[in-house]
């Protein structure tokens, strides 16, 4: 019930529900669960206003939260599938079919929920899209299966080359933000392979069936609702005909960073990222330096790998536990300004930004309470970011 009354109060300040499917990720703190809750509305003439509320909630022990937050965008297609078949059908009251109750069934093992429910196409248009056909060119395409490398995480190899400018690229990756690779193939699989590890909360894809190019491979993911280009990886001599720029001599040495704007040589392509990774020219463009990534990248520096891992995996969780004290404070009531200035005053330098991107994947109607809130009592939107 709190969880419903929670999520309802998300929605709208007046009681009236505009959406037909309303989701969000409810924190019990005290309890020590954490939930992802879900309502939607049937038809019934007896209820108030013609409408009955009926909810489906995923609840699981906080030290599983890390895996809930993964599994979000497949509970909620299980979920919606649900939603739709009850739409269909009415309010079931104590009678759950059958095929309702195996789907409902298959949500208490959400860590083997089957992704192929998603959309694959949906993947490929996007990519497509932000690509566009002039990509697309004879000399990049043919009729061969492209040729999938498996790799394994190289910290070691990621630090040699960018000694410099880590923070920057693990910003944009928990920001969300697109960043281009240049270089050879083992050059970017490696990338990606290693770059993935620092999104352990997301369920992180790396299919080259989605890329409409052979000499292009891409690492994504899915929220409930988008599909979001982590990292877009292009060869270097396909990536330098498509821009027009003259062909750098392969640098084996460390990447330097450059204050040169090179993305504005990308503005007539629809790749342009906050950050650009070139091996081969050695340099790197863009990127915001943040304290939180910083101070993570240090700490991960000379590190094996099962360690720099599992040290990540430790501070990404950091962060949803602070997203889950954040959201405590306004799931309920609008909390008074000095427990949000107290929450703010304990945040370490740099977190904010990151925790607001958390909240802005699962759950959205909370962050534009949270922004709202600071708007109406005077508190600088400078401190989220």
């Amino acid at each position: 019930m709190k969880s419903h009354l929670s999520t309802l109060s998300l929605t709208t300040e007046t009681g009236i529900i505009h959406e037909d499917f309303v989701e969000s990720v409810i924190p019990f703190v005290d309890e020590g669960y954490v939930a992802y809750s879900t309502f939607f509305f049937v038809d019934d003439e007896t209820a108030r206003g013609g409408k009955r509320t009926l909810g489906i909630v995923t609840l699981v022990d906080r030290s599983e939260q890390m895996s809930l937050f993964k599994s979000i965008p497949n509970i909620s297609t299980s979920v919606k599938e649900i939603a739709n078949d009850l739409l269909t059908q009415g309010d079931p009251k104590d009678q759950l079919p059958d095929q309702i109750k195996h789907r409902l069934s298959k949500l208490l093992r959400m860590e083997v929920l089957d992704s192929s429910t998603r959309d694959p196409t949906e993947s490929t248009a996007l990519i497509k899209q932000r690509i566009e056909n002039d990509l697309v060119s004879s000399s990049s395409c043919n009729e061969e299966v492209p040729h999938v490398i498996e790799h394994e995480a190289d910290f070691d190899f990621l630090f040699r080359k960018i000694p410099t400018c880590m923070d920057r690229i693990i910003h944009a990756l928990l920001k969300n933000e697109r960043i281009l690779v240049v270089g050879s193939k083992e050059e970017i699989m490696i990338t990606i392979a290693t770059l993935r590890e620092f999104l352990p909360h997301k369920e992180t894809y790396s299919d080259p069936w989605s890329v409409p190019i052979t000499d292009a491979e891409a690492l994504f993911s899915k929220s409930a609702e988008d599909t979001i280009i982590h990292v877009l990886g292009i060869l270097d001599e396909t990536f330098y005909e498509l821009i027009d720029m003259e062909k750098y001599p392969a640098s084996n040495h460390v990447l330097d960073y450059c204050t040169e704007d090179m993305m504005s040589s990308l503005q007539h392509l629809s790749i342009s990222s906050k950050i650009v990774i070139d091996f081969t020219r050695g340099k790197i463009f863009g990127g915001v330096i943040n304290q939180f990534c910083s101070k993570l990248s240090k700490s991960i520096l000379g590190l094996k790998n099962s360690k720099a891992i599992q040290l990540i995996s430790d501070q990404i969780n950091h962060l949803i536990e602070r997203v889950n004290q954040l959201s405590d404070l306004f799931l309920l009531s609008l909390p008074d300004k000095e427990l949000v200035q107290q929450f703010l005053d304990n945040s370490s330098e740099g977190e904010i930004s990151l925790i607001i991107s958390i909240i802005e994947d699962v759950n959205p109607k909370l962050l534009s309470r949270v922004l709202r809130y600071f708007s109406e009592n005077n508190l600088t939107l400078e401190v989220l970011f």
